[in-house]
């Protein structure tokens, strides 16, 4: 069972700082700080949420081509196989986050089945979040490293008043985003989008 001292965290969060790029890491750090603050306004264990946000990205120090090699024969405990393939062939940017508690579990012994799943849904997002995924999913987009997207400040404040209608507002804003580039858009976060309008 995992030890959720601070000594044990911060030995985690020097780890991932050796294995992510450092303006990766940043982010890592801002989401992590964000999932803290978030977890407080919406009275949730700050520690997991910390944690959590620390692990949201561990397999983004990962090649595409190798997470591909990696995730062969994987089994994806929240979805299917055609998904996991459908995914890998046409959104790959998806696939750190299917694999990310796989690693959280082999390499920090993270059983925690609420910290999981936050990293699990911290991209597409998915329709009955629990609060723990939704500060991840809203602490990932509105994090202070992150660049400037239209609407951010309004979503950044909203996020602290009304969590459900700051995930309407990122799910429908990435959903324009990923349409405007052609680019696929996972079902997950269309349902997402559908349970908040």
């Amino acid at each position: 069972m995992f030890d959720f001292s601070r000594e044990n965290i911060d030995l985690i969060k020097a780890d991932v700082k050796e294995k992510l790029p450092k303006k990766r890491y940043e982010h890592t750090l801002g989401v992590a700080y964000t999932s803290a603050a978030l977890a407080m306004r919406y009275g949730e264990d700050i520690v997991k949420a910390e944690l959590a946000g620390i692990l949201h990205d561990v397999a983004k120090g990962e090649k595409v081509s190798k997470l591909k090699d990696d995730m062969d024969g994987f089994v994806d405990p929240y979805t299917d196989k055609s998904y996991v393939a459908l995914v890998s062939d046409k959104a790959p940017q998806i696939l750190h986050a299917i694999y990310a508690p796989f690693l959280a579990r082999k390499n920090y012994n993270i059983e925690d089945k609420d910290i999981l799943s936050a990293i699990r849904w911290h991209t597409t997002g998915k329709k009955d979040m629990s609060m723990l995924e939704k500060i991840v999913f809203v602490a990932d987009y509105i994090e202070p490293n992150r660049k400037q997207l239209p609407g951010l400040d309004e979503i950044r404040k909203l996020a602290f008043e009304d969590i459900t209608k700051a995930i309407g507002r990122i799910a429908n804003s990435t959903i324009e985003y990923l349409s405007s580039q052609d680019m696929y858009i996972d079902k997950f976060t269309y349902e997402l989008r559908d349970e908040e309008v």
